[in-house]
């Protein structure tokens, strides 16, 4: 018999447990382990004899392989023990169950668990997704390599390190894995918005949930529309609140426009008056122009102010990197009379106004035009962000070429507007 350091833990499920006098202990139905951070920690085993479920641990616990693949467990000092409230049972919580390889930035399914013997402690160290790990859960490894053989191929181990995963399955409402979704909060918005659209609507609420609302409202301008329609109707109230307060709102506007109107108006009540009059403006042009997809948000300034002054507003303001491109210089009636770059004001004297060296000869568009005609003007002129008026040839807002660009032409989000060229 050889003795085993490290062991699967489809391998011992159901197995007979023998203690230091050869008796039966009973059959192994789950293992116990810890909700520390680090290798879960096993702590306690789930066993069934004659009908009746115990919760004991162990002084020790071995695991030997007879060399046909058959493992047999021997254990010493058998303690009955109550289960601990910071423990949860590994085979019910997480084996079928959906984790994230956050690595592999994908959601996999856990088909097995690698434990191993550290510092004298018996830990889970690995996650098994692979072919192999199905065959060793239901006693068919041999057959299942039986029949890979016919094609000449051979099952194997998928193995990601605990490490590199992270549980999506919550034991209860007062028990939480470890810190929620730590690792996952830790991912770039773009690859969240992924593996949340890999995953049940079950699971992905669950996520949502936990997230803060800034990267909550990130990752959902990511996400495929009729995914943010799921989500935006099965989020808690005070959720959709939050991140509906920490978007921009022709984000919202393209968000409510793929849920009915009745949905739309809802959500619309989680935010203040002027963002909701905003929100249902921006849906009220018509598709195909530059109204529909315009960010409302933008930097302008008072023509008559200096550089210096400009310089300490744009550092209490601290704007977002995709409105900081460009600063529009406006009259009193908020029309549109002059740009400037950051170079701009980094290389003038602080006790310049900006009226002196912005730039009179700029390119700008209106609500009511196209798209593709826009797209051909910021390509033309090399423009990362182009000014928009409004029918009053007034300043209200900007549209974004990267926008454009990401959402119609190569269509790797959501919107309307699909053939831009």
């Amino acid at each position: 018999m050889k003795k085993l350091t490290s062991v699967f833990i489809s391998s011992i499920l159901h197995n007979k447990l023998y203690d230091e006098f050869e008796d039966n202990v009973g059959k192994l139905s789950d293992i116990y382990v810890t909700t520390e951070e680090g290798y879960p920690r096993v702590i306690g085993y789930q066993i069934k004899k004659d009908g009746e479920v115990f919760n004991y641990e162990f002084r020790s616990i071995q695991f030997f392989e007879d060399g046909k693949g058959r493992v047999s467990i021997k254990v010493k000092g058998v303690k009955e023990i109550i289960p601990r409230t910071y423990s949860y049972l590994l085979s019910k919580n997480l084996l079928n169950k959906q984790i994230v390889d956050v690595n592999g930035k994908k959601v996999v399914r856990v088909n097995d668990l690698k434990m191993a013997e550290i510092a004298g402690e018996l830990r889970v160290v690995a996650v098994d997704s692979g072919t192999l790990a199905l065959g060793r859960r239901f006693r068919m490894e041999g057959a299942l390599k039986a029949f890979f053989g016919i094609f000449r191929k051979s099952p194997s181990d998928t193995i990601i390190m605990w490490d590199d995963v992270e549980s999506i399955e919550m034991v209860n409402d007062n028990l939480k894995i470890s810190v929620p979704y730590k690792k996952l909060s830790k991912l770039h918005p773009a690859d969240l918005a992924d593996i949340l659209e890999s995953m049940d609507s079950e699971y992905r609420t669950k996520i949502f949930e936990s997230l803060d609302e800034n990267l909550a409202a990130d990752t959902l301008e990511e996400i495929e529309p009729e995914i943010q329609a799921d989500i935006l109707q099965t989020v808690s109230e005070s959720k959709v609140a939050e991140v509906l307060e920490a978007m921009p709102n022709d984000e919202i506007a393209d968000m409510l426009e793929e849920v009915d109107a009745e949905t739309a108006e809802k959500l619309l009540m989680n935010l203040e008056k002027d963002d909701a009059d905003e929100v249902r403006e921006l849906m009220g042009y018509e598709d195909e122009t530059v109204g529909s997809i315009m960010n409302p948000d933008y930097i302008s300034f008072n023509l008559n102010i200096s550089v210096g002054e400009t310089i300490d507003l744009l550092r209490a303001l601290k704007p977002d990197d995709e409105i900081a491109h460009y600063i529009y210089i406006t009259d009193e009636e908020n029309r549109l009379n002059g740009v400037l770059t950051l170079r701009d004001l980094i290389i003038a004297l602080p006790d310049m106004l900006i009226r002196d060296i912005m730039n009179s000869s700029f390119i700008k568009v209106s609500v009511s035009d196209d798209i593709e005609s826009t797209v051909e003007l910021a390509m033309k002129y090399d423009l990362i962000s182009l000014p928009v008026t409004d029918y009053e040839d007034k300043l209200c807002g900007i549209v974004i070429i990267h926008d454009i660009i990401d959402d119609y032409v190569f269509n790797s989000k959501k919107k309307k507007y699909k053939k831009v060229v």
